[in-house]
């Protein structure tokens, strides 16, 4: 944990509890706990990885959650430009020999930088730089949800609502980290937001593509 028991502040301000978990019922559990502890829904945040984004998870209702597509959406994209500049570099190679090899040789790079790109998993970082979570955390908690694990945000302006969600989180085993500020993740990167309804999920907000 990043942060002791005795460094809580002994004054209100916004800290977040990140929690790193099994995906399993052990999730439920802890979002149970975390209500009793005074967590209220909208400050409690479960982020998972899914093939089909749009498939309800068994979440207590009201639960707050995030589904990160985890398949290859955008990779035609990404490659269909990287061919584009394929051609363009020969193009010019043929065209204007003057300059066409110098040309050939940037297209080319993009290219590659594209494929490269378009293979390499993201997983929860564009969310976690959104919220401007800590850089060192940040990397720690994108290697665990690749290795299968769900993330949990709980946060809190209040001190006793945070020790006492604090110490449901331990007592059910569960490893986090304390960090100040709100961080309140957002569907980014065709992320999808969701909130857990009686008689199952409801997708409150539409498929957010990157900029």
């Amino acid at each position: 944990m990043s942060e002791s028991l005795s460094a809580r502040p002994k004054r209100d301000s916004w800290h977040t509890l990140v929690g790193i978990m099994d995906d399993d019922a052990g999730v439920n559990q802890a979002v149970e706990n975390l209500r009793e502890a005074g967590i209220t829904s909208d400050s409690l945040t479960v982020i998972l990885k899914r093939e089909d984004p749009d498939e309800p998870e068994p979440f207590p209702e009201g639960t707050r959650y995030i589904v990160i597509p985890d398949d290859s959406r955008g990779l035609e994209l990404a490659i269909g430009v990287a061919v584009l500049f394929v051609i363009s570099g020969l193009l010019f190679a043929f065209t204007t020999p003057a300059i066409g090899a110098s040309l050939f040789l940037f297209f080319t790079t993009l290219a590659a930088i594209l494929v490269v790109g378009s293979f390499s998993k993201v997983g929860v970082m564009p969310i976690l730089i959104d919220v401007e979570a800590p850089a060192e955390e940040s990397g720690f908690w994108n290697e665990e949800f690749e290795n299968g694990k769900v993330l949990l945000f709980a946060n809190t302006q209040d001190r006793h609502t945070l020790e006492s969600a604090w110490e449901a989180l331990q007592r059910q085993g569960v490893y986090f980290d304390a960090v100040g500020g709100r961080l309140k993740p957002q569907p980014v990167s065709s992320a999808v937001l969701h909130w857990t309804r009686a008689g199952g999920s409801d997708r409150l907000v539409e498929e957010i593509q990157e900029a």
